[in-house]
């Protein structure tokens, strides 16, 4: 037997042997309940940057200094 070489043909070949799409025929597959997901919150733990750190420690050191010369001048 020759092999069919339209496309449409083999695909309508294909089709009618596995016994016609889900679609086609009108039957819903089964559906499989989702797998649960192990997620223990929504919230992103982030590693620790030390050059944040860093950086906030200058920003809190030149908060403080700015503070202690604004009292400084104040007073004298």
């Amino acid at each position: 037997m020759s092999s069919p070489t339209n496309l449409t043909d083999s695909i309508a070949r294909l089709r009618d042997r596995k016994g016609g799409s889900d679609i086609v025929s009108g039957q819903r597959p089964a559906r499989k309940p989702p797998a649960p997901r192990n997620r223990p919150s929504s919230d992103r733990r982030f590693a620790t940057d030390t050059f944040m750190l860093f950086a906030y420690a200058l920003l809190g050191i030149a908060t403080v200094c700015q503070l202690i010369l604004i009292v400084w001048l104040d007073i004298i």
